[in-house]
């Protein structure tokens, strides 16, 4: 019997199957609670119940109905100043500026928070809570009487959700082991499509692995998962399964029991899907990881065999993508065409591959919780993992010539010397410390120009670093990240010669201007860049704003490997409709057919406008994400000629005065996402039945809605 491929749409929670209980206490949840006063829910239970998914569940069904949500996970070791930054940046849509005093970001960034949440109806998921300390830091950021606002938890631990709960203790739910019914859809929809699609056959061994699985939605989704990855499923395979779960399963720990299984389910992994699991053991535990900056890190140490013709890149997404369908990464954003792209690991996964990897010397982590016992001088993968340890040092036994690929996560103090690490090929450095915008006390990063093998370079920071002057040298380099740095950060320009650089990411203050003139302007761009990612600095006069458009004008034109185009807003540039600030107006007409991707933040003070002077021969344009000076039907009629385009948001500043109406058989054939927002006054829409028949998801945001007797006039004309 074959195997059914997983559900397409089911990444969110396709190991959690709503009972009764959880129906109940869904439901439960006002959408719309007249009482002013914050309220709080904790989700209860021991690990790999489901209590991440519920909150999932809870978080996109109520989540439209509030002015701003966040989701954080906050973990055993949380590191607090990443937790608010990652709140605030959620809650505000937009990367947060960095604090002029890093020391004292932890105080400067919860206020920022609450001054955003005052008076605002609020939605926050708190998962993954271990002590009551962290809820008490967490819980100061909220304000109290804020207009029916909605903090949701997760914990294992009873005394943590009652003391989240602590006004209403009946707020509290308790998860349970799924019953055998809901046990049995789990396992069956995920192996067969449903339980009438599996030979009869089959069913008997099929109940006993259920039944072993003790109702855990994780494990009982693993086993399907693995069986489901098998070329085909026999009653010889049901019961080889089942007889290495009788032999293993010894526990009544839920967590011993999920641990075993997914014990099983790795060593049915092929040898390429253990590497790259592996290697998420360079991340700290309760990590936001995302899709593209795993599949370059993994292309980047070579892991990734490809044949003749493949390309690396998409090769590893589809080993990223097998991991999240045997459900050992677990999914946090999914995007419109519902490909994960962000992940974390659950942290009974997580205490997997930290076993598997030290018992193969796999990955050497220097965790500065944890006593190190034993440490081999053969490190090819570090990761220094120090929270906020100010003075940890590396073992001196260790040859850091020897490194090829290193991960520091700390404080900038612990940084260790760079140009140590010669034969590096990856480096993801995350750091934060006391001293931002201070030269002085800049953390030197510019022995960095001489890791000649160096592939994939990723910083993250909030404190100001040094590059070096030159990095011409860096002839490998294929990926160069440094958008989240502050201010001061400086990208040297001779960049633009390193041949084999395709993913490239800038900081807020990068002058492009430096980059676009010369004696020999072919010279002047990276010609075989492929993603093109730029984060606009929190002030930007309009005369600056529109040379650096024309900057990248230039950088674009002509080019024909660029796929992606992402202006990013750092920090507060400019509010949705805010009409106080000039802005730059763009023409899109020097993009070649190649260009994938375009997203202007509607934070940028950027509008797109003559859209019929477009060079329009995008065959391969995707996705589009921009603000639009009015909507015309001239304007439909050029978008809707798009064949490949699969979304699309546009963020309208002038309504139009006239009807737009989207027809049947006019183009849209692909399109999958669509949002229209109007920034002022009222537009007249009309969608014609199959008008885009691929659509999945339709968002319009209006200003302004029409009184009803307009309605009816409108309708009635149309």
């Amino acid at each position: 019997m074959m195997p059914m491929p997983p559900p397409p749409c089911e990444k969110t929670c396709s190991s959690l199957v709503i009972d009764g209980r959880m129906s109940k206490f869904i439901n439960s949840q006002p959408a719309n609670d007249e009482n002013q006063q914050l309220g709080v829910v904790s989700i209860h239970g021991y690990g790999c119940l489901g209590k991440t998914m519920l909150a999932k569940v809870l978080y996109n069904k109520l989540g439209r109905q509030f002015h701003c949500r966040a989701f954080i996970r906050v973990s055993k070791k949380p590191d607090m100043k990443r937790l608010f930054r990652d709140m605030l940046s959620q809650i505000q849509r937009k990367h947060p500026q960095a604090s002029e005093d890093a020391s004292d970001e932890l105080h400067i960034t919860a206020e920022n928070i609450r001054n955003y949440l005052h008076a605002k109806r609020y939605l926050i998921v708190v998962d993954d809570l271990w002590d009551t300390a962290a809820w008490d830091v967490i819980n100061q950021l909220f304000p109290k009487c804020s207009q029916g606002s909605r903090i949701i938890t997760t914990t294992q631990i009873e005394d943590v959700a009652l003391a989240c709960c602590s006004v209403d203790p009946e707020q509290v739910f308790k998860m349970n082991p799924l019953d055998d019914d809901h046990s049995r859809k789990l396992f069956f929809d995920r192996l067969f499509g449903s339980e009438s699609n599996c030979p009869e056959e089959l069913k008997q061994v099929s109940s006993q692995i259920i039944e072993i699985c003790g109702g855990l939605p994780l494990a009982t989704v693993s086993i399907a998962s693995l069986l489901a990855n098998q070329p085909s499923v026999s009653v010889d395979l049901l019961t080889h399964i089942h007889d290495s779960l009788v032999s293993c399963l010894s526990s009544n720990s839920t967590s011993e029991r999920t641990r075993q299984v997914l014990h099983l389910s790795y060593n049915s992994l092929p040898h390429y899907l253990k590497t790259c699991l592996l290697q998420l053991r360079m991340y700290p535990e309760g990590s936001l990881i995302f899709k593209h900056d795993l599949v370059r890190q993994w292309v980047g140490e070579g892991i990734i065999a490809t044949r003749e013709g493949q390309d690396t890149e998409e090769v590893a997404g589809m080993y990223f993508d097998e991991l999240v369908d045997r459900r050992f990464i677990q999914p946090m954003s999914i995007n419109f065409n519902n490909e994960v792209m962000s992940c974390t690991v659950h942290d009974v996964v997580h205490d997997l591959i930290a076993h598997k990897s030290a018992e193969e010397n796999f990955i050497v982590v220097l965790d500065h919780n944890r006593k190190i016992l034993a440490l081999s001088h053969k490190v090819h993968r570090l990761s220094l993992q120090l929270g906020d340890a100010k003075y940890a040092k590396i073992p001196a036994n260790i040859r850091k010539s020897q490194v090829r690929s290193l991960g520091v996560f700390g404080l900038s103090e612990c940084m260790p010397c760079i140009g140590e690490f010669k034969l590096v090929r990856v480096l993801n450095i995350h750091l934060s410390g006391h001293h931002n915008g201070d030269q002085e006390l800049a953390v030197d990063l510019t022995r960095i120009s001489g890791l000649f093998h160096l592939i994939y370079l990723k910083i993250v920071c909030d404190v100001c670093i040094r590059l070096p002057n030159r990095m011409r040298g860096l002839q490998c380099l294929e990926t160069l990240d440094v958008m989240d740095t502050p201010s001061g950060t400086y990208v040297p320009w001779d960049i633009i010669y390193l041949t084999r650089l395709l993913h490239l990411s800038l900081p807020p203050h990068t002058n492009l201007l430096d980059w676009s003139f010369g004696d020999d302007l072919s010279l002047c761009r990276p010609n075989h860049l492929q993603d093109l990612c730029i984060s606009t600095p929190p002030s930007s006069d309009y005369d600056h704003l529109k040379r650096r458009m024309y900057a990248l004008d230039y950088l674009m034109y002509g080019h024909d490997s660029l796929k992606t185009v992402k202006l990013m807003a750092h920090g507060s540039s400019v509010s949705y409709g805010d009409t106080s600030k000039a802005r730059v107006r763009w023409v899109l007409d020097k993009l070649t057919h190649h260009v994938q991707r375009i997203e202007v933040s509607p934070h940028i003070p950027v509008i797109f406008c003559k859209m019929h002077l477009w060079d329009i021969q995008h065959g391969n344009l995707c996705i589009l994400k921009i603000a639009v000076d009015g909507l015309s039907v001239n304007d439909v009629d050029i978008l809707s000629g798009l064949p490949a385009l699969t979304a699309m948001s546009l963020y309208v500043q002038k309504s139009p005065n006239i009807k737009i109406i989207f027809c049947m058989g006019a183009g849209f054939t692909a399109l999958k996402y669509l949002k229209l927002r109007f920034m002022s006054g009222i537009a007249w829409l009309k969608f014609e039945a199959d008008a885009m028949p691929n659509l999945w998801k339709l968002r319009l945001v209006f200003d302004a809605i029409p009184q009803m007797d307009q309605r009816l006039d409108l309708y009635s004309e149309v």
